[in-house]
């Protein structure tokens, strides 16, 4: 009989370290491989009613005494590198890898600060090995198998030769570990970065087109008119869930200040985001504000949300559909947290013409803005001036940890 299943994607290496888990330790583990577009938090685990929705937490269930660590010291040591991997090596390589495969829009603020997240994830591992085999004790435990799982992607795409060179310790580590006969059996034959990729604007492109393809809602058939008697009558008002085209601009009657928001767009783009690109908001902003408002967005639903490159794709659904607002708005929307049920959420500061929220103005702006909670920011109070700082330069946390990750920016 089988003692559990585990329900992942093909090839997902946050899966790898149940199942690596389970074949070292003997645990009678059944795996499931589901579809990407199939709605499903995983990997996911179930043994009659118990379930459990995160990867560290399946792995550890399903391992044995041995490999979580044979003293209470070790275990902790094992938990420790469990946390390590979620905090501080996803993030880095999510936000350096999934860019570099086209999975999420490219961002040189956010991948320099990954790939900079990346050098210290490396250089903290490679010190903390020089005197050591393996993670914790003298044998192969679940750390081991966990932060090589974490560290996968980046060792595949982009963390080529010189970038590897300074860091010997870690890379006879990493490659002690997955040249483990149980590790080899999950993970494959692990070649190494020999040239980085980099994001390609045109897969990019068409994957959002694929995205937004898939998730579109049919449109419903209008109801067949009923026979209409001889007098001619008014045409039938248009159903309220069809949006209706509007030649008029929503902010023409708006007062006009002084804002340049092209230029504003083109600091930020160009040039250092703390140094120039937020002083320059800040000035120009202060002498508008009666003409413009700033506003932070919170995502409603994140237990609706798993996998950081689909939640990124929200966002990227939310631009398409607001097209037509963005000469008179920027936005930087954020995902917070790292993959897996209910572990992230998306954030995000808008500024824009006018006082109140801009999405009611145009019955096409309105279909993604009721889905996340709104509140008005005020410059003068210095909470609200972090939060836009914090936003804009693509760092801080929200929800108690969840730390940025990754995101776009609506310019």
């Amino acid at each position: 009989m089988v003692a559990g299943t585990l329900y992942t994607y093909p090839g997902f290496y946050r899966g790898f370290k149940a199942q690596v888990s389970a074949a070292v330790s003997g645990f009678d583990l059944k795996t499931v491989e589901v579809a990407q577009t199939e709605k499903r938090n995983v990997p996911e685990f179930e043994s009659g009613k118990f379930k459990l929705t995160d990867a560290n937490a399946i792995a550890y269930y399903v391992a044995n005494d041995q490999f979580r660590g044979t003293t209470n010291e070790q275990r902790a040591e094992v938990l420790q590198w469990l946390s390590y991997g979620t905090e501080h090596v996803v993030p880095a390589v999510c936000g350096w890898v999934y860019p570099c495969l086209s999975l999420i829009e490219s961002c040189p603020t956010g991948m320099k600060k990954a790939e900079s997240m990346m050098r210290e994830v490396f250089a903290n591992v490679n010190n903390y090995m020089k005197t050591r085999t393996y993670l914790v004790g003298e044998r192969m435990t679940l750390a081991d198998v966990s932060l090589a799982a974490d560290l996968l992607l980046a060792f595949r795409h982009v963390a080529d030769e010189k970038f590897r060179k300074p860091y010997g310790n870690l890379n006879r580590w990493f490659m002690t570990i997955v040249n483990q006969t149980a590790v080899k059996k999950v993970f494959g034959e692990v070649t190494l970065c020999e040239t980085r990729q980099e994001f390609c604007a045109d897969k990019f492109a068409k994957r959002e087109a694929e995205n937004k393809a898939a998730t579109a809602k049919p449109k419903k058939e209008a109801a067949k008119p009923a026979p209409k008697p001889k007098a001619p009558e008014p045409e039938d008002e248009p159903e309220d869930d069809v949006p209706r085209e509007d030649s008029k601009d929503p902010f023409a009657a708006m007062p006009k200040g002084t804002f340049n928001m092209d230029e504003f767009k083109r600091t930020y783009s160009n040039e250092d985001t703390v140094k120039v690109a937020l002083p320059y908001f800040w000035k120009n902003f202060e002498a508008n504000k009666e003409f413009y408002s700033i506003w932070y967005c919170q995502y409603k639903y994140p237990e609706d949300l798993s996998q950081i490159f689909m939640t990124n794709n929200l966002i990227g659904g939310m631009f398409q559909r607001l097209e037509k607002l963005r000469k008179n708005a920027f936005a930087n929307m954020g995902v917070y947290g790292t993959a897996g049920a209910n572990n992230n959420t998306i954030a995000g500061v808008w500024f824009w013409k006018g006082q109140e929220l801009a999405f009611p103005l145009d019955c096409n702006w309105t279909t993604d803005y009721e889905s996340y909670n709104w509140r008005k920011l005020d410059c003068t109070n210095a909470d609200d001036r972090k939060l836009l700082e914090e936003s804009w330069n693509w760092e801080g946390s929200v929800d108690n940890g969840k730390k940025f990750n990754c995101g776009k920016t609506y310019k």
